[in-house]
């Protein structure tokens, strides 16, 4: 028997757009979000989901809603899968960071135990999301969890399982709307699928990618 975990990074926001550290901000979907949300849920109808564990923040649950119509699926406030908190730089660009904090933004990324003043720590963010994947592989077993989350808990969560080093994160990309699946079979866990996109457009042409976020 087969336990999967398909992990949805949310829609496109204007902080994805700009590439802002959105973080906890509270910002809602654009207008071509809503569009990827809805073809993202066309790419799940035929998908067996068996329960759907979604972040408190509002881009997240605006993806989750399309997903509900097609599958009937409705969805669980995780707080373990909200985003990762910035701190005193959240909301803002790369260049914006960079221009009021200057040589500390390096140091502030530098590590899992630093983070910018008010912010969270990478160790923070994988106590909570260790401790929401190990009691969701226990309760689930055998059947399949979608969680509808952030670019920073999948991208730990892939990290993590793949006993990666922390500079492995500025590595991997997770586009917004994006799948990526962990299936675990006698007990070893394995990265199935990883920000995938194809719902959306084809991943190869460059000129139709997702945008990113930093």
């Amino acid at each position: 028997m087969t336990t999967r975990f398909i992990m949805v990074r949310h829609a496109e926001t204007p902080g994805s757009l700009e590439r802002r550290f959105t973080g906890t901000t509270d910002v809602e979907l654009t207008v071509d979000g809503h569009r990827q949300a809805k073809e993202l849920a066309d790419r799940l109808r035929p998908v067996r989901i068996d329960v759907m564990h979604v972040s408190p923040l509002t881009r997240c649950q605006q993806t989750a809603a399309p997903i509900t119509e097609v599958t009937g699926r409705k969805p669980t406030i995780v707080p373990e899968l909200r985003e990762v908190g910035f701190g005193c730089i959240e909301n803002m660009t790369i260049g914006e960071a960079l221009e009021k904090f200057g040589d500390d933004l390096p140091q502030w990324f530098g590590g899992e135990d630093v983070c910018p003043p008010d912010g969270e720590t990478w160790n923070q963010v994988g106590e909570r999301l260790t401790k929401w994947f190990a009691e969701a592989a226990e309760r689930y077993k055998d059947r399949t969890v979608l969680a509808v989350t952030h670019g920073g808990p999948i991208l730990w969560l892939t990290r993590h399982l793949a006993e990666a080093p922390f500079r492995s994160m500025v590595v991997f990309e997770v586009d917004p709307a994006s799948v990526t699946v962990f299936q675990s079979r006698s007990d070893t866990w394995r990265i199935r699928l990883f920000n995938d996109t194809t719902h959306l457009a084809d991943p190869l042409m460059e000129s139709v990618a997702p945008r990113r976020m930093p």
